[in-house]
């Protein structure tokens, strides 16, 4: 029972995507504290303009979050797609196994009635 290969590594592609953007995050703190810890002050850098800042790198991780939503919705419907058919794969099986089995007994018993 293998998951499709296509399946696996749109579920590997989200991983490198959120630590990207777990990573600029961190710079950008990073370097706003840097600014505040040097004195920055007198470079015109208002409260206002800081919020809007703020606002904006919100709104690009908003944006980033949807789109790794729309990444795992699709790739849990591939693999939701992968499971029917798998399912449908392992009732045939089972299905051809038990034809099998009884086919396999009858013959043991039309067997043993010729040989009396």
């Amino acid at each position: 029972m293998a998951i499709d290969p296509a399946t696996v590594s749109t579920v590997l592609s989200v991983l490198p995507t959120i630590f990207e953007q777990a990573n600029k995050t961190i710079e950008k703190y990073k370097a706003s504290r840097r600014k505040e810890a040097g004195g920055d002050a007198g470079s015109g850098t208002t409260p206002e303009a800081r919020l809007a800042e703020l606002e904006t790198t919100v709104m690009q991780q908003a944006q980033s979050l949807k789109l790794l939503a729309e990444q795992h919705a699709e790739t849990i419907a591939a693999i939701q797609a992968e499971s029917r058919q798998l399912r449908k794969h392992l009732k045939i099986a089972v299905g051809l196994a038990i034809g099998a089995g009884v086919l396999a007994a009858s013959s043991l018993i039309v067997v043993f009635n010729l040989l009396r």
